[in-house]
């Protein structure tokens, strides 16, 4: 009997697939860790493939988990992404701020 096996799976839709496993996680022990405080172990750059401008008009200027060093700033942080995050930046975590 032989078995078959996929022999190619493509290297971005595989990152993507990993970072949005690794974002789960994330959310699942935020969740189960109260919720309402920051997350202690963030993600590398990379695993969310972080790039320093905009994607398909977001940026993270626009994302819920972007907060600027201060007013007008063109940096900050990211409560999943480790480092400084761009404000024209943008990663696969990428979600809009809700509506207000």
């Amino acid at each position: 009997m032989t078995i078959m096996k996929c022999s190619y799976i493509n290297p971005t839709r595989r990152k993507l697939l990993i970072g949005g496993a690794r974002l789960a996680s994330i959310i699942v022990a935020a969740t189960v860790a109260g919720g309402s405080g920051p997350v202690a172990a963030k993600a590398a750059k990379g695993e969310f493939m972080y790039q320093n401008h905009p994607h398909n008009g977001n940026e993270c200027g626009d994302c819920k988990f972007f907060t600027p060093n201060q007013a007008g700033s063109d940096s900050g942080i990211c409560s999943i992404v480790e480092g400084r995050i761009q404000r024209d930046g943008w990663c696969s975590a990428f979600a809009p701020k809700p509506s207000v």
